[in-house]
Order: C-alpha cells, then structure tokens, then sequence
C-alpha cells in the first residue's frame, strides 16, 4: 500500500494526477484543513458564550455568520471530503482492480471542492446551514446567501460524480474473482453511502434552485406572500440530510470495521449482519426526515408515522454496536491510537442514539426542540462518532501511506483530551436544553445555572481544540521525521493489516 518511489515527488505532479492514491490523498488534506478552519469558529463560538452578554461579536447577525460558516464546514468540507479521500485511497486497493473506474471524472470532482470553499468563506452567510426561508429568501444579505447557495450547489455536484464513480468502480470494476459477499465492508460501506448520495442529493439540488430563484423574486416556491409554503423547503432539505446523516456515519463505522479486528487480532464476528445492517440502515433512513419537524404543525398520524420510522433505524445501529463488541470480546486487543479513537467512538455512539430516541418521541421532542439538547445530540454524532472514527482511521493509515510512525505518546494524549472534551461540552449542552437555553443565540440570561454549565462547555470545547493541535503537529513532525516502519506489519501485531480485511481468501465467520 506504500507508494513504492524512489525519491519525493514534486507538488505540482501530485496535483495534476488523476491517480487514485493522490486524489485520496488530496481530498483528505483538504478536509483536514476544513477540519481545522472549522474547529476555530467553534473556539470562537464558545470564548464568546464563555460569560453572558456580547463580548467577542458584533451582534447576533455577526454571530449567525460565524455558526453557518462552522456547520457547513464541518459538515460538508471535512466529512463528505474525507470519507471520498479514504475511499479513493483504499477502494481500489480493495477491489483489486488499477485506478477508479474513471480517473478523470474522479480528479473533476475533487477540483470542484476548493472553489466552494471560497464561496463559502469568501461570503460568510449568515442563513445557518439550513437556510430556512422566508428569512433566506427576504432578509438574508447577499452576495454572501448566493455564494452559499452556490457553493453548496457545487459540493452536491462533486458528491454525485464521485458516488457514480465508486459506484461503478465497486460493481463493474472488481476482480472477478472477488464476489460482492466476500468485499470488505469498508467496501461496502462506500458502496451503500454511494446509493444514498445518488438518490438523496438531487432533493437538495433542486431545492437550492427554487431558493435562489425565490431570492432572485422570479419565483415564490417558498415565499408565503406569493402563495408559497416555507415547510416545504423543510420537506425537501430534511429529504436529503436526515439520509445524509446516514451518509456521514457509514463510512465511520466502515473504517471501524476495518480497524477493530485487526487491532482484536480476531476476524470479524458477523460478517453477513455487517452488510445487512449497512443496507437496512440505508433504506429506513429515507423514511424518517420529518421527524426533524414535529413542531410545524403536521397532523398527528403523520408525525406517529416519522416517529416509528426513526426508532426502526435503532436495531440496524445496534447490529453494527453487537458486532464491534462481539469481534472485541476474547481478541487479543492492543489498543494503538486507531483502536483507542474506534473504541472512544462506539462509547459515544451509544451516548448519541440514546438522546436521539428522546427526540423520537413526540412529547419529549417539544420541550427539547430548538433548544441546546439539540446542539448537544447532533454533536455527539458528528464528533463523538464519525469525527472519532475518522480521526483514528487517520492513524491507521498513517504509516501505510508515508512509512513512517507517529509519535504513539501524542496519540494517547490526543484521544484522552478529545474524548473527554467531547463528553463534557456535548454532555453539558443536552443539560443546557433541559433547562431551556435556545439555540443560536449570542447573549443569554445571567443566570448562575447557565453560565456555570456553559463555562464547563467552553472549557471541553477548547480541551479537543488542543488536542487536535497536538495531533497536527504529532502529524507533520511524523511525516518528515518519524521513525520508519515495516509496511507489512506497521503496528507490530505479527501479521499484515491486509489479513483482516481479505475476505476472498479467508472464510469469515457466518
């Protein structure tokens, strides 16, 4: 898997590629730098809710523009990124077959990512991320709303192409000796994340195109005073991204298939129930967005449907939880970075599924919604779980993409300080809903309870700010000068990495 070269490369020729493993590496380093640009608006949005009252924005409009910024970086410029870097890196590999299907088509859509991310930091919108209309079609100032609705635009353009891509490449491109039932299940985790970007993207496309023309005055799709319904700008978006949060945590628990039995040292427990699970998950996510909008005023039966809906998707979770712990139960565990962050993110996981049944459940969901339980649930998610996991796929690749180790010392600290942090800021913020602080708000009331709890939270907050520090800097001192490895056998576990996920060699467990 090491890139066999003489001597290093110039940048230029690893920019101009079209080869798999450089585009993977592009797109990982890109979302990197999401991932870090992200992070500091969250510093900033937490220095800020440090103490009552406004200190470090302008207002509640120069505050509106920072979380937007923070939301659709985090969520679509390092989690969609990175998760395609890593399946460009590996999924060739995988399937045993050159290069992705179409190498060129591949190189477009990594190049389409850096433009929007100009317009999303070039306009700073202050829309949030879900651009809710009327306000994103009568107030919200352009130009910085119109970059934002094109940037987005062209982020789900270059999430299609690269989903054909993998597509292809996993179902026509595979050695024919390797059946679909014998792929790894990162493998297949790429493949099922592909369909649903396919099917649940174009929702979203179009929806972008009735806001911007709405905003243009051509049309009133969302515009009450036209005749227009702002719910169903709801209907559609929430179409998309309940599915697409789906499309965030699969390829995590892929990469956590990958790493949990190599590091048990054991084969996977469940093969056939890993596959089940990834594909059940994929079809019931279709059919439970609504449940994002149970205080719009829909009818009772409606909401009862979307609440059934989403507590079908808690067995296919759980499957995937039984069997990380069922691989884990007798193996001889070594627990390197990968493992700490994999085991760290299944803690969370659980953590974040239980305060979404909360939210389920209708009764429950009126008196958290709006409120920082929110905040709080789709955190823990988005951190706790895909973050964790990517992040501890990131060690796991290291020494097989450069040759070299990390510092494993820094490793350990990294994952303690991010875990910890993780769990108080995320924790506090579900008890901050409880007692009723609202969302997206630059001030709140000097009250002794809330400033405490949010004093805890930004001291979490600025915990994973450092420790990430810690882990950039444990990466590029690593990548120049750490200590060589054998590509085999880098974590030292007597066998190659490859073994575990060779399922057409070795009959995994039924």
């Amino acid at each position: 898997m090491v890139l066999e070269l003489k001597k290093p490369r110039p940048i230029w020729e690893i920019i101009f590629s079209t080869h798999h493993t450089d585009i993977g590496l592009l797109y990982i380093i890109a979302s990197m730098v999401a991932l870090f640009a992200g992070g500091a608006l969250a510093m900033a949005i937490r220095a800020e809710l440090f103490l009552p009252g406004v200190q470090i924005f302008e207002g509640q409009a120069d505050f509106s523009r920072f979380f937007t910024v923070h939301g659709t970086t985090l969520l679509f410029l390092w989690l969609i990124p990175f998760a395609a870097g890593a399946g460009n890196y590996l999924i060739p590999i995988m399937v045993r077959y050159k290069d992705m299907a179409w190498p060129k088509l591949n190189a477009v859509a990594f190049w389409m990512i850096p433009p929007c991310m100009f317009l999303i930091w070039g306009g700073f919108s202050d829309t949030t991320w879900n651009a809710y209309p009327p306000y994103s079609i009568l107030k919200a100032p352009g130009p910085a709303a119109d970059m934002w609705i094109v940037g987005l635009k062209l982020l789900g353009l270059s999430s299609v192409l690269g989903a054909i891509n993998f597509t292809v490449t996993i179902l026509k491109m595979k050695h024919p000796d390797l059946p679909l039932m014998k792929m790894s299940l990162f493998s297949w985790a790429t493949l099922v994340t592909s369909l649903m970007i396919i099917v649940a993207i174009p929702t979203f496309a179009a929806s972008l195109v009735m806001l911007y023309t709405d905003r243009l005055g051509v049309t009133g799709f969302f515009n009450p005073e036209m005749g227009g319904d702002p719910i169903a700008y709801q209907h559609l978006f929430w179409f998309t991204f309940h599915p697409e949060v789906y499309i965030f945590v699969l390829p995590g628990i892929g990469m956590m298939y990958e790493m949990i039995p190599t590091f048990s040292r054991k084969p996977l427990f469940s093969y056939y129930s890993g596959v089940v699970a990834l594909i059940v998950i994929a079809v019931i996510g279709f059919g439970s967005w609504a449940h994002h909008m149970f205080a719009v005023g829909m009818s009772f039966t409606e909401k009862t449907v979307f609440m059934v809906g989403t507590l079908a998707a808690v067995p296919s979770s759980a499957m995937h939880v039984f069997n990380f712990l069922a691989t884990m139960w007798g193996g001889r565990i070594k627990f390197a970075a990968p493992m700490l962050f994999s085991v760290g993110g299944i803690l969370l996981f659980f953590s974040a599924g239980a305060g979404g049944v909360v939210n389920t459940a209708m009764p429950l969901d009126f008196l958290t919604h709006d409120s920082y339980w929110v905040v709080g649930h789709m955190h823990l998610f988005i951190m706790g779980t895909i973050t964790m996991a990517f992040v501890g796929f990131i060690y796991y690749l290291f020494p097989l993409i450069t040759g070299r180790m990390y510092d494993q010392r820094l490793a350990k600290i990294h994952f303690v300080l991010t875990f910890v942090g993780i769990a108080v800021i995320f924790g506090v913020q579900h008890i901050l809903g409880l007692y009723g602080m609202p969302r997206r708000v630059v001030d709140y009331l000097p009250i002794p309870e809330l400033i405490i709890m949010n004093q805890i939270a930004s001291f979490g907050g600025w915990a994973i700010g450092a420790s990430f520090v810690l882990f950039l800097y444990n990466m590029i001192k690593s990548a120049m000068f750490g200590k060589p490895v054998d590509p085999k056998d880098p974590f030292e576990l007597g066998h190659g990495v490859e073994y575990y996920y060779d399922y057409a060699r070795r009959e995994p467990h039924h």
